[in-house]
């Protein structure tokens, strides 16, 4: 009998020594950050001062909103440098030059030698309140929007347009006005009216530039 136990008692103090060598190793692993890792974090936390080129003509905004006044109309494959290091909830990320204000992100790309416009190209013009500058499309919600006579959820229908549908501002800035809820725009086309850009505890717009 006290064979037996000396050799169940050997057995069990190697099962207890590999199973505690292996979650060693686990443990160690999963710490492990690797240089790729650390390279990404590195990059992450350190955009502001980066050069992006736009994907298309797209304006560059006074505020982080489609609906705010737009500062410089710049041109496909323009060059831009971030000024923050992080994209808001709506998309906007701050640059410092050509001019400061915000772009949204997604219609930026890294930087190549091929891009081919600098920041000082003279086809980035100050932005007019053009049609074209005027023209918002509705990216949210996917049922559309309804356009009313005041801004208020009460207030008389006078249609809807749907999901990617186009509406045209009153001008720029844009005439805004918030009630308990909602933030609402004012447009002039395919009817005058307002209609909603969104809930005020909410940070996306109901509306994009049109591209």
């Amino acid at each position: 009998m006290k064979k037996m136990d000396k050799g169940r008692s050997v057995r069990v103090l190697a099962v207890i020594a590999i199973a505690t060598s292996g979650m060693s190793h686990s443990a160690i692993a999963q710490t492990d950050i690797t240089p790729s890792q650390a390279s990404v974090k590195l990059a992450q936390a350190s955009l502001a001062g980066q050069c992006r080129a736009t994907k298309l003509q797209m304006p560059i905004f006074r505020e982080a909103n489609t609906t705010s006044e737009a500062l410089q109309l710049l041109s496909a494959n323009a060059e831009v440098t971030l000024g923050e290091n992080r994209v808001n909830r709506r998309g906007f990320i701050r640059i410092s030059a050509p001019v400061e204000g915000y772009v949204e992100a997604v219609n930026l790309k890294p930087c190549t030698a091929s891009t081919g416009v600098t920041t000082t190209d003279t086809t980035q013009t100050p932005a007019t309140a053009s049609t074209a500058d005027l023209c918002r499309r509705v990216a949210r919600p996917p049922q559309g929007l309804v356009i009313r006579r005041e801004p208020t959820t009460t207030s008389a229908r006078l249609g809807r347009v749907a999901h990617l549908g186009r509406v045209t501002l009153s001008g720029t800035p844009a005439t805004e006005k918030k009630d308990e809820v909602r933030n609402w725009v004012e447009i002039s086309a395919p009817v005058r009216g307002w209609v909603s850009n969104g809930l005020l505890t909410e940070e996306e717009s109901n509306l994009g530039f049109c591209q």
